[in-house]
C-alpha cells in the first residue's frame, strides 16, 4: 500500500475519533508486503543509473551501483526508511514493537552511532520517529515524532522536531505543532538552505466530505511560526524533494482520489511554488528523490495496481520536456515510504 492509501484505510475504517491513532499505526507499517518479491540481490536492474542508490526491501537496505544490488551488513533489525548523510553515510530508521530508533550507517551498514532511541519498558513512553533528514549545512536533524497525549492515548498525532546532529540527546526544538486531536499530523520535513522548513501537514476533511483525508505543503520560517501552505486541500500533496540547486520542488499529488496519485514538479522561489507540471500520471506514485546533478528523478511506482511498488527514472527531469518514466526494477517490493537516496 502507499502512504496514501494507509492513511485513508484508517479513516475508511469508520475510525474519525480514532484518526489520530490510525496514523500512527499506518505509518508503523512502512512496508509494502508480497508473497513473491525477489532478493534485490537476485537481479539486476534495467537501467545503468549513474552513482550509488540506497532503497529499503523486507526489512534490510539495499544499495544498487552499476545495475547490481548490494545489501548492507546492517545489524539484525526492520529497517523501514533510509535518508543522506553528510560525507556519504547513511541514516537508517529501526522500527520495533510499537516504536523506532534512528542510527547513522556506513555506507556498508556498518553502525557509526544512535541518533535517536524512542524505545522504553513503558509502552506509552514509547515512540516513533520517521522521516530523518539532515539540514544542508549538516548541523541538524529534522524528522517527525509521534506526540501522545497523556490523558488520551489514542489521540496520536506526528510534529516536526529537531535536534543537532552533533548532539541529538538534547531537548529538540519543536518545528511544527500538528492540528492535534485526530487531524494525522506533520510528517516528511524537508529543512532549506535558508534556514527554513518545508513539510507535509495531514488532516482530515474538506468542504462536501468530512471523512476524506489530505495533505498540504506547509513552509515556516522559523520553528514555531504559522505554517505558509503551498498547495490547496484539493491538489493533496505530500513528499516534497528539492533539488540540488534549490530550484525546482518534485512532490506527489493525489487530487482527492484515493487509488491515483502523480508525480509533479514546481518552481521554488524561496517561499511560493510556481505552476505544478506533471511528469509521470502513476497509478501510485510515491517518494521522489533528484540525481545529485539536478537533471533527473527517481521514483517508487507500480506497473500495475495490484503489483508491488518498484523504482522508475524520468530523464531530463528538470526541462521543460522531460523525458519519459522508465522502469528500474521489476520484480522487488519495494518500501514505498522510503526515499530512495542516490549519491555521486
Amino acid at each position: 500500500m502507499s502512504p496514501r492509501q494507509l492513511l485513508a484505510a484508517a479513516v475508511s475504517l469508520g475510525l474519525m475519533a480514532l484518526f489520530g491513532l490510525g496514523v500512527y499505526a499506518a505509518l508503523g507499517t512502512l512496508q509494502t508486503k508480497t508473497t513473491t518479491a525477489v532478493v534485490p540481490t537476485q537481479e539486476q536492474a534495467l537501467v545503468d543509473l549513474p552513482g550509488t542508490i540506497f532503497l529499503a526491501q523486507g526489512g534490510s537496505i539495499y544499495s544498487l551501483h552499476n545495475l547490481t544490488f548490494t545489501k548492507l551488513n546492517a545489524p539484525a533489525g526492520n529497517w523501514v526508511q533510509v535518508a543522506p548523510a553528510p560525507n556519504g553515510d547513511v541514516i537508517g530508521v529501526d522500527k520495533g514493537n510499537g516504536y523506532s530508533n534512528v542510527y547513522l550507517l556506513s555506507p556498508t551498514g556498518r553502525v557509526l552511532r544512535t541518533l535517536l532511541s524512542d524505545s522504553s519498558s513503558s509502552y506509552f513512553n514509547n515512540h516513533f520517529a520517521y522521516y530523518p533528514r539532515v539540514s544542508p549545512n549538516g548541523q541538524s536533524l529534522f524528522y517527525s515524532w509521534n506526540w501522545i497525549d497523556p490523558y488520551a492515548n489514542y489521540n496520536v498525532d506526528f510534529e516536526v522536531l529537531s535536534v543537532p546532529l552533533s548532539n541529538p540527546s538534547v531537548t529538540p526544538t519543536v518545528w511544527s505543532l500538528s492540528n492535534l486531536y485526530y487531524q494525522g499530523g506533520d510528517v516528511e520535513p524537508l529543512p532549506l538552505a535558508s534556514g527554513g522548513l518545508i513539510y507535509a501537514k495531514y488532516a482530515t476533511g474538506t468542504p462536501g466530505n468530512s471523512g476524506l483525508v489530505y495533505s498540504q505543503l506547509a513552509y515556516v520560517a522559523s520553528p514555531g511560526a504559522q505554517p505558509q501552505y503551498l498547495t490547496t486541500p484539493a491538489q493533496n500533496c505530500s513528499e516534497p524533494a528539492l533539488n540540488p540547486a534549490g530550484t525546482e520542488l518534485a512532490m506527489i499529488c493525489a487530487n482527492n482520489q484515493l487509488q491515483t496519485s502523480t508525480l509533479e514538479v514546481a518552481s521554488w522561489n524561496g517561499t511560493t511554488l510556481g505552476t505544478p507540471r506533471v511528469l509521470s500520471t502513476g497509478p501510485m506514485a510515491a517518494m521522489p528523490t533528484w540525481s545529485p546533478n539536478g537533471s533527473s528523478l527517481v521514483f517508487m511506482n507500480v506497473p500495475q495496481r495490484s503489483l508491488p511498488f518498484q523504482l522508475y527514472w524520468i530523464p531530463k527531469a528538470s526541462t521543460s520536456k522531460p523525458g519519459a518514466a522508465q522502469q528500474v526494477t521489476q520484480n522487488l517490493s519495494l518500501t514505498a515510504t522510503s526515499d530512495p537516496v542516490w549519491y555521486p
